[in-house]
């Protein structure tokens, strides 16, 4: 029960008021199902938006199939009481640097932590001509553009459909998916969006809560994914297939915002 409620509440049951009582009961058990909604202590099954946060982590099946190769990659053992032998030796080596004092991580009079800010890496001039000789190079694109091309392209708007399984669909749906997909992948928000590009709030917020969803983001990845492994060309993060695998394997769930921006 939140601090500041408590006093009414006690004070409603120490007058006898039931009904004052029950009213900030049923107000404090509203704010806290909203609290764990927002901090996913609580959820909704089936629901898009507040659904259960282990559902985007790895299985216990597949986690035990690929533990090992993970703990390969990352360089730790798979023995829980190796890697807790190994943790707590790099305690020690903390403590030792804390207890020295002249580190960039220390401790101060009080018993306050201090952590020195890093000193920033020259870059040599060379480096920084390239730079700018190769930003001239890049021709201007606007985000739009690259989105409506690759639409054309790929196809990836198609992939997202109605979550009542409508399907008609308007000739400005694209354009509102669009819109909405820069907002979200920009973090500029569905209220600017609709003052930058002239669509209303309502119709981006429409098209957000009946058209984005988890699969959908999938599937468009998977459209995006496949035309680029059928490209002439050798892939430098790895081919198609290879990156199709990150998403249904659960390393995470692949978004928008990750493959085209």
């Amino acid at each position: 029960m939140p601090t500041k409620w408590r006093g009414y509440l006690e004070a409603a049951a120490k007058s006898g008021n039931a009904r004052a009582c029950r009213h900030y009961w049923e107000l404090c058990t509203l704010l806290a199902l909203r609290d764990g909604l927002r901090s996913g202590d609580v959820f909704v099954p089936g629901s898009r938006r507040y659904s259960d946060p282990a559902a985007y982590l790895l299985t216990p099946c597949k986690w035990a199939d690929q533990r090992a190769e993970f703990c390969q990659l990352v360089g730790k053992p798979a023995d829980p009481a190796r890697a807790l032998a190994a943790a707590e030796d790099e305690l020690g080596e903390v403590e030792e640097v804390l207890a020295a004092g002249d580190g960039p991580v220390r401790l101060d009079e009080g018993g306050d932590l201090v952590i020195s800010p890093l000193t920033a890496e020259d870059v040599p001039a060379e480096a920084t001509a390239l730079t700018a000789e190769l930003t001239e190079m890049l021709p201007f694109a606007p985000i739009v553009s690259l989105l409506i091309e690759l639409g054309k392209r790929t196809g990836y708007l198609d992939c997202f459909t109605h979550a009542g399984g409508k399907q008609a669909r308007s000739p400005e749906l694209k354009r509102n998916l669009i819109a909405v997909l820069i907002s979200h992948s920009t973090n500029l928000g569905l209220t600017r969006m609709a003052d930058a590009c002239g669509i209303s709030y309502d119709v981006l917020a429409w098209t957000a809560e009946w058209y984005v969803r988890e699969e959908t983001l999938r599937a468009a990845n998977l459209a995006i994914i496949g035309y680029h492994q059928r490209l002439p060309l050798t892939p430098v993060f790895g081919t198609g297939s290879e990156l199709a695998q990150l998403g249904p394997t659960g390393y995470r769930p692949l978004r928008v915002r990750d493959t085209l921006f």
